[in-house]
């Protein structure tokens, strides 16, 4: 535990900022500090603001009131959800680079030694767009330790990692002898090196301190909670005691008519002192994914893409053929390729042309010792895996890449829909609290969380005949979970997943796991 008697390190001070034109207010008149050298988890509600405080933490955006104080000298550096698109086709090398203003002559030493601190290796030439998602977690870790920050800020920092990393990353952190503020889900991760949290109170727009271990704070506020309840039912008993007897004596002869008044005033008081009472995140209702009657096989695999602890591509042999009601649900070991292997099989299905350009190149070299024979000429992607004519998929990227960040939301969901009225998509939108207000706005401009909820209301609106689902929980609330996975349990047609979350997967049912350890080896 870090002294209380550190010195303040950050502090905001009666700092107000909203969004569109004020109808959205994160913070009003809010006051809260972090001290020097302490770990500190940032807590709340989804759409509560939390990843809004690490931009104005960084200056990206500029509170509407008040100030943000950070002591002269002291260094930011964050290490955020998910790599930058426009930074996916740079080399390891070169995307270091980008955390510099000027040329680093000891660059080629820094990273290295901050690849060693991640637990990562890799060749320096290799694209960013080449890594799965847990290999990019890590370099983005990687990315805002080289620049030695005083204060690190790690946004979700352990979405797509196995259990393994996830021991190294707080083993990590808890020797980090600098300022480390977190946003994350994971309530067993930030019980382990906390010591305090802010919480953000969605409802009062205030953030609220407390110290001790992410544990602890819940239970505080579970118990304030409790606390305000029990005053405001003390105080409504009141009003409503008052009013029936204001409604007495009002009718009497007029010394009552003014202790009626008198009562009045009382009752005016006691609705002061009702507090405002959190409430937890709107949780969407039950929904279904409809479906249209495809006939035949969905979805034929002959080969499956691994990558090798050398960060070599391998191919290898799995014939599977995957019907209607059929889950099945890919695991393995961090960087053999879960991820990618969804992402390969879209881009079969989507750009058959240069994936085979790739595997072609890969066969050339592999076929010398004669175990991978060459591919069928007439339908070349059949000998890898191909998704059926006409099997409509809906695919849930982790990174959000199936999504125009450019369009609007609602043309988002208008696309994917067929035949669909402007009522079908408002209610489906609403169903994912998706308000007519959003509709308006670009994809680009959502949270985290919005864009998960953006990519459930499109499966409701395609009628998909095959799921795929990389990660699909990472940034929503665990109140969430049992509605998606009710949801994915009524599914009748196929689904293909990878996830890390064992608390959701345990919920799904007649789910047939792939270990692609066992194929590798």
């Amino acid at each position: 535990m870090a002294s209380n008697q550190n010195p303040v390190i950050l502090r905001f001070d009666d700092v107000s900022f909203a969004y569109n034109d004020g109808k959205h207010p994160i913070l009003v008149e809010s006051d809260f500090s972090i001290r020097q050298n302490t770990k500190i988890t940032i807590m709340g509600q989804n759409g509560s603001g939390k990843t809004t405080i690490f931009k104005m933490i960084l200056g990206e955006l500029i509170p509407q009131k008040g100030k943000i104080n950070i002591v002269q000298g002291n260094t930011i550096a964050v290490s955020r959800q998910v790599m930058p698109k426009d930074q996916l086709d740079l080399s390891i090398k070169a995307f270091f680079e980008t955390a510099f203003t000027e040329k680093d002559y000891q660059i080629d030493r820094k990273i290295d030694e901050v690849l060693k601190a991640v637990n990562f290796n890799a060749p320096m030439n290799k694209p960013i767009k080449e890594f799965s998602g847990w290999q990019q977690a890590r370099l983005l870790l990687a990315y805002a330790l080289i620049q030695h920050p005083d204060i690190l800020l790690l946004d979700e920092p352990t979405n797509n990692l196995d259990d393994v990393w996830i021991g190294d990353l707080i083993t990590f952190l808890m020797s980090y002898d600098k300022t480390v503020v977190v946003i994350s889900h994971d309530a067993d991760f930030l019980n382990l090196f906390t010591d305090g949290v802010l919480y953000l109170n969605r409802w009062t727009c205030k953030v609220e301190q407390y110290r001790w271990d992410y544990y602890d704070v819940v239970e505080q506020i579970a118990a304030q909670i409790e606390k305000d309840q029990m005053q405001n039912a003390r105080a409504e008993k009141k009003i409503m005691d008052a009013k029936e007897k204001i409604n007495f004596f009002a009718n009497k002869w007029w010394k009552m008519r003014k202790l009626a008044s008198k009562m009045r005033d009382e009752v005016e008081e006691a609705e002061e002192n009702k507090v405002e009472v959190r409430k937890d995140d709107k949780t969407i209702t039950s929904f279904t994914i409809p479906f249209e009657n495809y006939i035949g096989p969905i979805v034929t695999i002959n080969k499956i893409w691994l990558m090798n602890a050398a960060h070599e591509v391998v191919i290898c042999k799995y014939p599977l053929v995957i019907k209607k009601n059929e889950r099945y649900m890919f695991v393995g070991p961090n960087g053999i390729g879960k991820s990618t292997l969804l992402k390969r099989l879209m881009m079969i299905h989507q750009h058959k042309e240069n994936i085979m350009k790739e595997y072609n190149a890969i066969l050339k070299d592999k076929n010398k010792d004669g175990m991978i024979k060459e591919p069928d000429t007439t339908h070349p992607e059949e000998d890898i895996a191909m998704i059926h004519n006409k099997v409509k998929v809906g695919y849930y990227s982790q990174d959000f890449d199936a999504l125009d960040m450019n369009k609007t939301v609602r043309d988002t969901l208008e696309e994917i829909a067929e035949e669909t009225s402007d009522q079908d998509i408002y209610r489906v939108a609403a169903q994912f609290l998706l308000t007519k207000n959003l509709l308006q706005n670009t994809v680009g401009s959502l949270s985290e969380w919005q864009k998960w909820l953006l990519c459930y209301a499109r499966f409701v609106l395609q009628k998909p005949d095959l799921l795929i689902l990389d990660e699909p929980t990472n940034h929503i609330n665990f109140r969430h979970l049992p509605v998606i996975a009710q949801a994915l349990n009524t599914y009748e047609w196929a689904m293909i997943m990878v996830s890390h979350d064992k608390g959701f997967t345990d919920q799904l049912e007649n789910v047939h796991v792939i270990d692609l350890g066992k194929i590798l080896k």
